[in-house]
């Protein structure tokens, strides 16, 4: 069994002429939604074993407020340039080359791809939280997918059990 934990980075600060998107930080909104959904992520043991993140700002920071939430345990964590701004297909190679001796993982990341990624991989059965993760995916959103395999490199579109789905306006 693989679960994989797709959260959308929390609201960040406009960009300005001056600031680039890369370099956006998150805002006051965004860190306290971080710490709601790192509070529940612990909640409901949601203890991803590794982590992904883009290398942006608000992304970095992101991960870095819901893994001190979770506790403080040290978990592994990567900084991948392709998951700057990805589309659905490169976070999902990105997750397909993980080690197989990773259980849980989470991935940091930006709309539209993982609003897109966690569409493609979940069971396209008509369900409350199906329903309710193709409404939208906001900021610091949070999709919890679980696959019946023992390799990353196996999962595909449509075999994922939408296990939970979260915003922070829910909490």
């Amino acid at each position: 069994m693989k679960t994989l934990y797709l959260l959308r980075h929390a609201k960040a600060e406009p960009g300005t002429k001056v600031i680039s998107d890369r370099d956006r930080v998150l805002s006051a909104r965004g860190r306290e939604a971080c710490d709601a959904v790192g509070a529940y992520m612990k909640a409901k043991e949601y203890l991803p074993a590794f982590m992904l993140s883009s290398p942006s700002a608000r992304t970095k920071e992101t991960l870095e407020h819901v893994a001190k939430a979770l506790g403080p345990k040290n978990v592994a964590h990567r900084f991948e340039e392709s998951l700057y701004l990805a589309t659905a297909g490169e976070i999902l190679h990105a997750v397909q080359s993980l080690g197989d001796d990773i259980a849980s993982a989470m991935v940091v990341g930006h709309n539209p791809g993982m609003h897109h990624l966690s569409l493609l991989l979940s069971e396209p059965r008509h369900t409350k939280l199906r329903t309710t993760l193709e409404l939208k995916y906001p900021t610091c959103a949070l999709a919890v997918l679980r696959f019946a395999t023992k390799s990353w490199a196996s999962i595909a579109p449509g075999f994922a059990t939408l296990a939970d789905f979260v915003t922070p306006g829910d909490l």
